[in-house]
């Protein structure tokens, strides 16, 4: 409850699966903070300078884009990632647009890229556009359906706490 950020390591892939993601669903859930998951293998020389947001348009996506400003501030490049834009409203006329703008006020230099994903899970398509822009951070919502319908079904979030080829800001 007292610290800017809580730093959390991705679960061992060959550990229990539950008590990996029920870390993370502690940090994200009781401390009211971000949570910043680092993957199980590689080292990361840089956090944020390219940076990757996965916008849904969703309250956890922008408290979590919020959140991430800080880092996003030593970037020299954030793009925006809009997967399937939906075409009720939410995303406004153009998708990722609004959001940008915001960004931008902020000094941030940022792209947008919204892309279909023909088929492949959200989550799938942020992690081949992370590793196409060779992203050293990806800022995202978590758990934006309920904990049971991702347990049950997936979702972005517990596809990143699996795969994470880069560090994961929630």
């Amino acid at each position: 409850l007292y610290a800017d950020l809580v730093v959390v390591g991705q679960p061992a892939p060959d550990g229990p699966e539950t008590s990996g993601t029920a870390l993370v669903e502690a940090a994200l859930f009781e401390t009211g903070r971000p949570v910043l998951l680092t993957p199980y293998a590689g080292k990361f020389k840089t956090i944020g300078t390219r940076a990757l947001i996965g916008w849904n348009a969703s309250a956890q996506a922008a408290r979590a884009v919020h959140d991430a400003i800080p880092l996003l501030a030593q970037a020299s490049a954030v793009t925006v990632l809009v997967v399937d834009a939906r075409d009720d409203g939410t995303h406004g006329e153009e998708p990722g647009a609004d959001i940008a703008r915001h960004l931008a006020r902020h000094g941030l230099n940022v792209s947008v890229r919204s892309v279909a994903s023909g088929g492949l899970a959200a989550g799938d398509v942020l992690l081949n556009e992370a590793a196409e822009l060779n992203a050293d951070l990806i800022v995202m919502g978590g758990y934006g359906h309920s904990r049971l319908r991702e347990m049950v079904l997936g979702g972005t979030t517990r596809t990143l706490l699996r795969q994470m080829t880069a560090p994961v800001l929630l």
